[in-house]
This record gives C-alpha cells, structure tokens and sequence, in this order.
C-alpha cells in the first residue's frame, strides 16, 4: 500500500482521464467517478461520453446536462453525435445478436451477450485521443470509486510520479492476471510511444468485423488479442505483477448490480 502522495510534477499536463456512461448507471450510486474526478483530481482532464441521443430515442432516459454543474476541466460528448453511423453499426453487426446468447455467469454467451455494452469505451477512447493534450490517456470504467490514499479501501493509490514515470515506460498499462484476461476498468494508454497506435486498432478491430471471428467478442478478449498481435509493450499495474507500486489502487472497480441490468434495447 502507498503510504504517502508523493509527487513533484502537475500531473494535469501528464494525465488525461476517459470514460463512457449511459443514463441508467449515472443515475446510479454505483457511478462513482464524476464526482471522484472532480474531488480527487479536479485539475485533470476528464473526457465523459454519454449516450442522450440514441438513449432519447431508444427509452427516454437521458443525462440533464442542464441541471448539474459542470467543472470547466470535464469535457462531455454524444457518442452518437460523435460517431453518426454507430447506431447502424450497432445494428447491422453481428452485435445484434448479441440477445440471442446465453446470459450464464461466466460463459462464452455472457460475455458476448454484454459485448455491445463494452464495446462502447472503443470509440470513446479513440475520440478522447485525438484531442486530449496530455502524453498519457487513462480509460476507467463510470461504475468505479477513486481511492486516494486516506479513503480508507483496503487497496488506495493516489496517481503520482511512479505511475506516470511506469506508464511512460511502456506503451499501455492494464490489470493482466496470470491465467485470466485482463481486467479493462483501467488502462492506460501512452499517446507518446504505441498507445495511439493500439487504440486506433483496437476501435477498427470493431468496426472492420474482426471482433466477430474470436470466441468472445468483449473488450478484455479484444484488449489481450489486439496486444498479443501488435506486440505492445504491456506493463502491469498490479505490484504482485511486477509494477513499481500498487497502482491499481487509483480506483475501486465496483461493478455492483449493473451486470444484471442491462437488455437488449438498451444497447441497440
């Protein structure tokens, strides 16, 4: 565990954050990162892509941009304003398939009946890319808890000099296990060296159909098949796997309820 924040660099003009959310989990208490963002690192970048214009269209349900403040470093978009055609790919893809799988914890029909969900921080993460300004992109899950030291978690870690001199050793960090795939709550993705590369596969990977051929079409397979091929330098964030610290500790993932909640016409 980190004992203590040390830090000597503005980690504002090192770190940007992303991430994707629809209505129904920022609604939820188990979105923790909008307000975490916005009291732990209220200097940092934060790239949030919400879904109001198919959510509109599709339930009703929608994010009131109107009646929340919005800190002047968050930056909010559409991902279907963004991306015009993401709905039809949505629709004409196999992803419309995906209510047809078995939903059984844990199976090959789980994962791919949630894929479409997931598959939403792709084009996210390409678009916040092209415009952050800063060397280093972090992608973290909407339904996670910032945990800086002195939030009383088990795991905490505030984001500081070792991980941003760890991360711009390597092309991306992630939570790899022995054993499992990797766990895609938090990556991060170094726009300096290969990170820029990776991301742009990793959304065409989508879009050209490629993701339809694998035995699961979630991110976490994607994610570990896309850097197998290119060969990206792939650090751990986990100290048990060789990072410098428990740098994994900056979030909480919690997943709560939210893998029970979803269905079909939510994602198309």
């Amino acid at each position: 565990m980190q004992t203590k924040n040390i830090t000597s660099m503005d980690i504002s003009k090192e770190i940007s954050i992303v991430s994707t959310c629809p209505a129904r989990l920022f609604n939820d208490k188990h979105q923790g990162l909008w307000r975490g963002i916005q009291k732990y690192y209220p200097n940092v970048d934060f790239y949030f892509y919400h879904e109001n214009k198919f959510e509109k269209e599709s339930t009703g349900d929608y994010i009131n941009f109107e009646s929340l403040e919005i800190p002047k470093n968050y930056h909010c978009y559409d991902l279907f304003e963004e991306y015009d055609d993401l709905h039809d790919f949505l629709k004409t893809s196999k992803f419309n398939t995906c209510h047809t799988f078995n939903k059984n914890e844990m199976t090959q029909g789980y994962w791919n009946a949630n894929s479409l969900y997931w598959f939403r921080k792709a084009p996210a993460i390409l678009h916040a890319s092209k415009i952050c300004k800063t060397p280093l992109l972090i992608f973290l899950d909407a339904d996670s808890y910032i945990t800086p030291i002195g939030t009383g978690y088990e795991d905490e870690y505030t984001i500081n000099d070792v991980y941003i001199q760890w991360a711009k050793k390597h092309d991306v960090l992630s939570r790899n296990r022995p054993g499992l795939f990797t766990e895609t709550g938090h990556i991060v993705f170094n726009l300096e060296k290969r990170g820029m590369e990776f991301i742009e596969k990793f959304y065409d990977f989508y879009i050209d159909g490629r993701v339809f051929d694998l035995y699961r079409w979630d991110d976490c397979w994607v994610f570990d098949t896309l850097t197998k091929e290119l060969g990206v330098k792939n650090g751990p964030l986990s100290q048990k796997r060789g990072a410098p610290d428990m740098l994994e500790g900056i979030v909480n993932h919690n997943k709560g309820k939210w893998q029970h909640l979803r269905s079909s016409e939510q994602g198309l």
